[in-house]
């Protein structure tokens, strides 16, 4: 389910954008105001799906897995195959309200599905496998990443951005078949409480509220979202500068994305021989902060190449562990609140990520190099800070 939501998302998205610009060149705009309504849209699209990913959190946990998964990939999916129909729209200000509209509907359902998949990886898995199910997850999501962009682009290079618009949409329709068939609901498995916790008696009043209330306080799930925090700082960093770095750059964004793929379920099998959730997690901001702060220190093509696997790779020691943290520290009747708290988060992450880049780069005049130096250091200090921490939370 994660593997085809993700994918007839990323794929559509790159048609969604490309089409906004052609209907606002049609109406009137400029090519400079049409590409910067794309930023604020997709800003806007990140931004809100983060955000709304918290109250969905709690409806998964309302109404089981299987049921939001479902619900969220036909909402995408019935969204991406009504832009198909806005090429008729006259007026810049109505192309821009309808987009948006039909972009907030995509946005819920990513949420939806996305917390849905998370909580429900922490659901099925045991014990001795929570780490591979997150590395799994991990995969599905990162493999999109990589060839979502590029597989749109020669979707809507063959056959047209409407056209695309059908393929994609069909493809989240068949996400949602894929969760239907495969996605058994455990939301009614016995309820036990995470080691350490105490949830209380769920009879009693305002018990779902409160519980989602717990997830969130408790200081491990807090760290662990701190986590995904500094970890989305860094990678929108590198994203967003990779991107427009040269022809290549996109490639090189692609390379960074396979690491994390070929790294995602070895690091979570480690975890779940190890236990060490908090030393991967250390390392994996060291790691990057050694990545952001050499990529572009006498860059070639080799040395830029290698230093975006490492970048790839550091991301998985973070990503997994944090998310494996709060699957432990939570409960089915919780999970997928706490989980999508960690997706508003990660979507948080991003959004300052790209804030701070673009600040240093354009007001306080910050080469590239000592921007990422800067984000570097950021993401150092934060592993280094995160050592004492899980000690004194006892956080393996």
């Amino acid at each position: 389910m994660t593997l085809l939501s993700y994918a007839g998302e990323y794929m559509a998205f790159t048609s969604i954008l490309a089409w906004l610009d052609l209907l606002l060149l049609a109406n009137g705009y400029s090519t400079t105001e049409a590409y910067g309504f794309g930023f604020l849209v997709s800003a806007s699209y990140l931004l809100i799906s983060g955000v709304l990913a918290i109250p969905l959190g709690f409806l998964a946990d309302r109404f089981g897995r299987k049921r939001t998964a479902v619900g969220g990939c036909l909402l995408a999916g019935a969204s991406v195959f009504a832009m198909s129909l806005t090429g008729d729209i006259t007026g810049a200000t109505l192309v821009i309200i309808v987009i948006s509209i039909l972009l907030l509907l995509i946005g819920i359902g990513h949420a939806t599905y996305t917390v849905s998949a998370l909580a429900y990886a922490g659901d099925v898995s045991l014990g001795t496998d929570v780490g591979e199910a997150y590395g799994l997850v991990e995969t599905a999501e990162y493999t999109m990443f990589m060839f979502g962009t590029p597989l749109g682009s020669a979707l809507a290079g063959a056959f047209g951005n409407q056209l695309t618009f059908f393929i994609t949409g069909a493809v989240l329709a068949a996400g949602a078949f894929a969760g239907y068939v495969g996605m058994p609901d455990v939301h009614s498995m016995k309820k036990t409480p995470a080691p350490d916790k105490s949830p209380g008696p769920l009879s009693q009043p305002n018990g779902p509220f409160r519980l989602m209330y717990e997830a969130v306080s408790d200081r491990k799930v807090q760290t662990s979202l701190l986590a995904i925090f500094f970890v989305s700082i860094g990678f929108t960093v590198f994203r967003v500068y990779l991107t427009q770095y040269g022809a290549a750059g996109p490639f090189i964004v692609a390379i960074m994305a396979a690491a994390s793929v070929f790294a995602a379920v070895p690091i979570g099998r480690l975890l779940d021989t190890t236990k060490r959730r908090s030393t991967f997690m250390a390392v994996g901001f060291l790691v990057e902060g050694l990545a952001l702060a050499f990529i572009f220190y006498e860059p070639n093509d080799l040395t830029v190449i290698v230093w975006a696997l490492v970048f790839g790779v550091a991301v998985m020691l973070v990503r997994v562990p944090q998310a494996v943290v709060i699957a432990e520290r939570t409960i089915v009747e919780n999970r997928a609140s706490a989980m999508g708290a960690n997706h508003g988060v990660e979507h948080i992450g991003y959004g300052v990520g790209a804030f701070l880049g673009g600040l240093l780069l354009v007001y306080f005049g910050f080469s590239t190099l000592d921007t990422f130096w800067l984000v570097a250091l950021i993401s150092a200090a934060f592993g280094l800070a995160l050592i004492p921490l899980a000690r004194s939370l006892k956080l393996a």
